[in-house]
């Protein structure tokens, strides 16, 4: 394949070929931003600066420092107690919708990630709207241009930046927003240009992917009425149902560019040091030795081994938090709306490619009547499920 750079790349397709570029420490994302002897890419030469010191543009060991700092945010346990803000937050929203026909994006999908965001981010209550404000500028649906988001980008991680030191220094540190703020002012384990890439990459990934996620999901849901009507009927399907919602329709390739940082065999050939590889998750997640008919969407698919949140050290940070935001609309979906379906024919959604993410830069939904919410004072759903 060859990009627009004119660089020219080994595109990966196969399930095996995928898993192994992925857990093999011979090939480097940091050489794209750094170059390589043995690679003169274009690709590297125009990398944005943003992106420089971000978990997904670096190699071990500066990738597994990084990354040490965060990660016990990001536990199973951790993201599982935000699962009842998540369940009020939902019902709030849907409660919210207004008269059909909605737009889905702007009604649940951005205002619920944002939020579970800015939670998991632990920033103070106060400072919040100008956060908010700049969140536009990191989803699919942004009009903005690549000039007008890197400003927005920048005015953003300053903003953050200027709240994680005002949150120290009164001692309220909190969530990631403490994690960072310690580790910033602390012994020097994160630099100034560390905390940008590492504060650009959580939102971007956390909140862009995730609205574009989120969306793309209610949309394949509700291009398949009779899997929507099935969970309504048994919500204990939810779980199965997420896991072939990340693997069937994730909104883009889902891996990063590499150089071979030496000659390495893979099942289906050789790849020589200083070649560009492009591992295609979308096509492993469709590789019909591992899925049988790959193309359909079956809600009890089992096994279900996607690699959608990646694999090796690069394994996807927020995967955790990704399947419970979408176990969360799902469920919620099918138990207060039931009746939720397309109010255009799915023909005439419209699609944006931004860069890695490819997202509806609207989805037009109607319903009847909601139903009302059933849920504990932890904000847990009490529906008994078949």
């Amino acid at each position: 394949m060859v990009f627009p750079t004119s660089d020219e790349a080994v595109l990966a397709v196969r399930y095996e070929d995928v898993r192994a570029i992925l857990g093999s420490a011979s090939f480097s994302v940091e050489a794209l931003r750094l170059g390589h002897a043995d690679a003169d890419l274009a690709l590297a030469r125009d990398a944005p600066p943003r992106l420089v010191g971000s978990l997904m543009n670096s190699d071990p060991p500066d990738h597994t420092r990084l990354r040490r700092l965060v990660a016990g945010l990001f536990t199973p346990a951790r993201i599982e107690n935000l699962r009842p803000r998540a369940v009020r937050l939902a019902n709030d929203l849907i409660d919210d919708m207004g008269t059909p026909p909605i737009d889905f994006i702007e009604a649940f999908s951005e205002p619920f990630s944002a939020h579970l965001i800015l939670d998991l981010l632990g920033t103070p209550e106060n400072g919040r709207e100008e956060l908010v404000r700049h969140f536009d500028g990191f989803t699919f649906t942004s009009s903005l241009t690549l000039a007008e988001r890197a400003r927005k980008a920048q005015e953003f991680n300053r903003h953050v930046i200027a709240l994680l030191m005002r949150a120290r220094s009164a001692g309220s540190v909190k969530g990631l927003v403490g994690a960072l703020a310690d580790a910033r002012g602390g012994d020097g384990k994160l630099s100034e240009e560390e905390l940008h890439g590492l504060i650009y990459a959580i939102v971007t990934v956390g909140h862009g992917t995730a609205v574009a996620t989120l969306t793309r999901a209610a949309c394949t849901l509700l291009r398949h009425p009779d899997q929507f009507d099935r969970l309504a009927a048994f919500s204990a399907h939810v779980p199965s149902a997420v896991e072939e919602l990340l693997r069937l329709d994730i909104p883009g390739e889902g891996g990063q560019p590499r150089v071979a940082t030496e000659n390495v065999d893979l099942p289906s050939g050789a790849i020589h040091r200083g070649e560009l590889v492009l591992p295609s998750i979308a096509s492993a997640n469709r590789d019909e030795k591992h899925f049988p008919d790959p193309d359909a969407f079956d809600i009890l698919r089992s096994p279900n081994p996607h690699m959608t949140f990646g694999y090796g050290h690069h394994y996807c940070l927020g995967a955790s938090l990704a399947r419970m935001q979408l176990q969360v609309m799902v469920g919620q979906l099918v138990e207060r709306v039931p009746t939720l379906r397309l109010a255009v024919p799915a023909g005439e959604l419209l699609y944006t490619n931004d860069g890695a993410t490819r997202g509806l830069t609207s989805l037009p939904v109607a319903f009847d009547a909601l139903r009302p919410t059933t849920t504990d004072d932890n904000g847990t759903a009490e529906r008994t499920t078949k």
